[in-house]
């Protein structure tokens, strides 16, 4: 598992940022010496140099006149030749007339505004005559001198954000799971979570596994790579001090965790360490800018576990340029971002899919660096891939936490996703997901916290699939905002979104088995979420429905083909299990290939046995010995304590002997070792009275119990 960025694209701006800052001071310094008596002119605060503040322009604010231009209303019963003749006399043309306000808009042909406002005034025949003042957005522009390079900000429209998020924020702790942070980095050294509890030392950790292969974990989260310090300054780098970059959300606080090597690799083991340290230490996102194509259970339940501490989980979808998930992007409850460039197109390294909920700026992107490693020596460098627009995602979700922390998970997640600006064509769609995000849209709508109202209402609750195609159905209905649109998931995984009424889709159930979980999920317009769930089930043996204990575990399996049932679609769970059919169900559950060649290890297996190349596979992998005089015994009935030591030397789980004993299960006994360890890994329980009944036959059903909670 890797970092996503693609190429390094090398900062080369720097002394057009300075002249394009040199150019608005002078274009400034003009305007106030221009600025007429009596004109409500805007300029810097006084005494303030231009470099020591942002530049704040309020929603009333003009920033300059326009030079030529004038607006105009005439007093009630000025007619129309007494009206033309003033216009000739102050040299000017009416361009066109705002009618419900009976103000023209004129035109300056000679002379200046200031003599053209003079004129028309002491004429005594107009209410008003003023310039016609240029307006802007009611933007905050930040004075980072690299701010003008960064147009992934201004695309998403951070100007906006910022300005109606205000001052009055919290710190929200992000983890940064990368390649560690440089702690000296003159832009970033201020954004660094403190730990407090530890004399004041930055809350960060490394998680790695040693040249002997052991787990191991220290503080050094320095970064030797960059990549974790490029993304961190996307997130956090500070804003408004007169240093490098902007960060999206300068009030954050970045906890380094350390979970790729210096050329940005890194394991599951120590990736999943490391999620939950974030969540343990109070993180409230964390960013996971890298990506694998496998789904792994170890980080999936590290996912979980996070997310159940309250952690929002912000993940990169790939640089594969394929519809293959990536994880941990693609589980359920994480925000999987893909990346788009400066024209809003979608960046063909960037995965789709499925699990792509939304998109953001991916190219270009100037961010804190490693002085070091940058091209020119600088501490700041560009960069693209789907880690940059992970960080830019991210960003927001601090900066919306950080205005209203009381913010869920799962709302952050909704505000981000309906305030997106729709890409390609309304809706979700497999390359933007819900679109680009629109920070100043998402910020102007966190504050509405009424959850919208979803009920499926068919299929009803647990019905049993007949059909390849399920049609679900949905009730939804919003207080207010008005309902943005539904998802649809099939055991945690996004299917299609509705975006209108009727609120109806068809799954397809042909590749399902066992319990499956449909889930609606509701957004209003505000980001507001609701969600209703139900559980279908598809029934593979007449024999074994959905109330049977073990249906899950004999589904999977024969999910799998490990199992398989008899004629008449029948299962038989309660049929004693043989020997040589429980070895041919642990070695396909394993993956292991059957032997090719026979060996005749066991005189009672003979190449004519159905199962000879399962039972010889096993025992070159040492998974079973057999009996006295080279028998094995094949159609003889599986004993429980067998089962135990089978699957023991089979590695499926490691080896326990501790706790109480059982009570027919003695330390003196052949099997306690296997019975003991198999039952401290939860894969089977004893009865009633603290008992294990060593030699009770297992039954097919429990055999498929203990292989599904072995090796699933």
């Amino acid at each position: 598992m890797g970092f996503l960025h693609s190429g390094n694209l090398r900062k080369t701006a720097f002394y057009a940022s300075f002249f394009l800052i040199l150019s608005y001071l002078n274009l400034t310094i003009a305007a106030v010496g221009a600025n007429p008596a009596g004109n409500t002119g805007y300029t810097p605060d006084a005494g303030v140099s231009e470099s020591a503040h942002a530049k704040r322009v309020s929603a009333a604010s003009a920033v300059a006149a326009r030079p030529d231009e004038l607006l105009v209303r005439l007093k009630p019963g000025v007619d129309q030749a007494a009206a033309e003749a003033l216009h000739r006399e102050a040299a000017a043309r009416p361009l066109s007339i705002i009618k419900r306000l009976d103000i023209a808009r004129v035109l300056i042909e000679s002379g200046t505004v200031d003599e053209a406002v003079h004129c028309y005034m002491e004429s005594g025949l107009v209410e008003f005559a003023e310039p016609n003042y240029r307006r802007t957005a009611a933007d905050f522009i930040p004075n980072d001198p690299l701010y003008a390079d960064q147009w992934g900000l201004s695309k998403i429209g951070m100007g906006m954000a910022w300005e109606l998020a205000g001052s009055a924020q919290t710190q929200v702790k992000v983890a940064v799971l990368d390649t560690g942070v440089d702690p000296n980095h003159e832009d970033l050294k201020d954004s660094l979570a403190i730990n407090t509890a530890n004399g004041g030392k930055v809350l960060g950790k490394r998680f790695f596994v040693d040249g002997s292969g052991k787990q191991g974990s220290d503080d050094n989260f320095t970064d030797e790579a960059g990549h974790g310090t490029h993304i961190s300054g996307i997130i956090a780098a500070k804003t408004n001090n007169s240093l490098g970059v902007a960060g999206i959300a300068s009030t954050a606080r970045i906890m380094p965790v350390k979970v790729l090597d210096d050329i940005g690799f890194g394991d599951d083991g120590s990736i999943a360490l490391g999620l939950m340290w974030a969540a343990d230490n109070g993180a409230r996102i964390i960013n996971m800018s890298l990506a694998g194509p496998t789904p792994s259970k170890t980080l999936g339940e590290a996912v979980k576990y996070a997310q159940g501490k309250g952690a929002l989980i912000v993940a990169a979808t790939g640089n594969d340029g394929s519809g293959t998930p990536n994880y941990p992007a693609a589980y359920e409850g994480v925000i999987g971002v893909g990346a788009v460039d400066s024209k809003d197109a979608w960046i063909h390294q960037s995965n789709f899919g499925q699990h792509v909920d939304v998109v953001a700026p991916g190219v270009s992107i100037l961010s804190t660096f490693l002085a070091s490693k940058s091209y020119d020596g600088q501490a700041y460098e560009a960069n693209s891939g789907t880690s940059m627009a992970t960080g830019v995602v991210s960003g927001l979700a601090a900066l919306l936490l950080a205005i209203n922390p009381a913010l869920t998970p799962e709302r952050v997640e909704g505000i981000i996703d309906v305030s997106a600006d729709d890409l390609g064509s309304a809706g979700w769609v497999r390359y933007y997901g819900h679109g680009r995000i629109n920070a100043g849209k998402a910020v102007q709508i966190s504050a509405s916290s009424t959850k919208p109202a979803i009920t499926i209402v068919s299929p009803a609750n647990n019905t049993q699939i007949t059909k390849a195609i399920m049609p679900v159905s949905a009730n939804v209905s919003s207080a207010s905002a008005g309902i943005a649109f539904v998802e649809f998931y099939l055991n945690g995984i996004r299917q299609g979104t509705v975006a209108a009424p009727p609120y109806v889709f068809n799954v397809t159930t042909g590749d399902l088995f066992g319990k499956n979980t449909i889930k609606a999920q509701a957004y209003d317009k505000n980001g507001n979420t609701a969600s209703a769930e139900i559980t279908c089930f598809k029934q593979t043996f007449s024999d074994v429905g959905i109330e049977y204990w073990a249906f899950e575990d004999i589904e999977t399996l024969a999910s799998e083909e490990v199992l398989a049932g008899y004629p008449g679609g029948i299962f038989m769970p309660t049929k004693a299990v043989g020997r040589a059919e429980f070895v041919k169900m642990l070695v396909e559950s394993l993956g292991f290939s059957k032997k090719s060649s026979y060996s005749g290890y066991f005189k009672d297996v003979s190449s004519a046995h159905w199962a000879w190349p399962y039972i010889e596979a096993a025992y070159d992998l040492g998974m079973i010995s057999g009996y006295g005089e080279n028998r094995f015994q094949p159609e003889a009935q599986i004993k429980r304590v067998e089962m135990a030591a089978i699957l023991l030397r089979s590695g499926a789980y490691s080896l326990d002997y501790s706790g109480t004993t059982f009570n027919d299960v003695s330390p003196g006994h052949w099997g306690f070792v296997s019975v003991m360890s198999a039952r401290n890994a939860s894969v089977i329980t004893g009865y009633s009275g603290n008992y294990f009944r060593p030699e009770q036959a297992m039954s097919r059903a429990e055999a498929a119990r203990v292989i599904k909670n072995s090796l699933y």
